[in-house]
């Protein structure tokens, strides 16, 4: 299976953020999402579905299953379920008309999902049109506060006009990603020790990142990037793909390092968010990597 990076990304920014931007802002789903372990899981859940739609319609299958039943479970009320899966599958659409032009396939998967979602919540009487609400007003309006527009982007200079972070937590940031870096370079090889070693200074990073409105989305990427780790640890040193994440750990690292010198230092980013999507990417591909069966092993590539 071979998944392009940059789809990867644009997927990441153009649907998986932002929807989940609109989910965790809304006042309705504020009970359901009260625990920050919940909302990260719902996080990485959602980017996982999205990619698979994308890639593997069988991962992305069980996945929705999951969550389907994850919202029975939580009695979620249906008209929000109608809401949030019509701007959900609208978004998904958009990003195809936009990256792929004519792709038989990415629909199809859409399509098939779609599918379940309606006979996993209709009613009996409800046909599939009538379920999901792809013309009303609330979805226009779900879908244009979506649409990220270049005058929307906060540069590091506004950022700062904010007041909205102090010198210490600067301090604590900065210190962090060079921390992160000299533990990630301290070795070339993925020993149970050095795995364990990262995890420690991706939670701290974290922390410290979720403090901040502004970084929740990176503090979360990296949270989940030192669960996936530390799932893995075992496994890790001998796997068939250990170089392949080495490197990608190096590449997050030093990406972290080069984001708080523009942010911080030099204050010359046009978006304090332009990490986000290509961070939460890199970190999609490596659970990808260490996800993968055997079979599957020998042909994910990511280009």
């Amino acid at each position: 299976m071979k998944i392009q990076k940059s789809s990867l990304e644009s997927l990441v920014s153009e649907v998986v953020l932002p929807f989940e931007h609109l989910v965790m802002s809304d006042e309705r789903l504020a009970f359901y999402l009260k625990d920050e372990n919940v909302a990260k899981l719902h996080n990485m859940a959602i980017a996982k579905l999205t990619i698979y739609i994308y890639s593997d319609i069988d991962r992305a299958y069980e996945y929705v299953q999951k969550g389907a039943k994850s919202h029975k479970e939580k009695l979620i009320q249906i008209p929000f379920l109608k809401e949030f899966y019509s701007v959900y599958f609208r978004l998904c659409r958009e990003w195809k008309d936009k990256h792929l032009d004519s792709n038989e396939t990415f629909e199809s998967n859409i399509e098939i999902i779609e599918k379940f979602v309606y006979e996993s919540f209709a009613s009996e009487e409800e046909s599939l049109e009538d379920f999901f609400e792809y013309a009303s007003e609330v979805v226009n309006s779900d879908i244009e506060k979506m649409h990220y527009k270049d005058s929307e982007k906060m540069s590091a200079k506004a950022f700062f006009e904010l007041e909205s972070i102090d010198e210490l937590e600067i301090q604590d940031m900065k210190e962090s990603s060079i921390e992160l870096q000299d533990t990630v370079a301290s070795s070339n090889s993925l020993s149970v020790k050095y795995i364990e070693n990262i995890t420690i200074q991706l939670d701290i990073f974290a922390r410290i990142l979720e403090k901040n409105i502004e970084f929740k989305d990176i503090g979360f990427s990296l949270s989940k990037l030192s669960e996936i780790l530390k799932n893995f640890k075992d496994t890790l040193p001998t796997h068939q793909k250990a170089k392949n994440i080495y490197i990608s750990l190096n590449g997050i690292a030093e990406d972290m390092v080069s984001w708080t010198r523009v942010l911080f230092d030099e204050q010359s980013v046009v978006d304090i968010h332009y990490l986000d999507a290509s961070l939460l990417s890199s970190i999609i591909q490596i659970e990808m990597l260490l996800t993968a069966s055997e079979d599957e092993d020998d042909d994910l590539e990511f280009f």
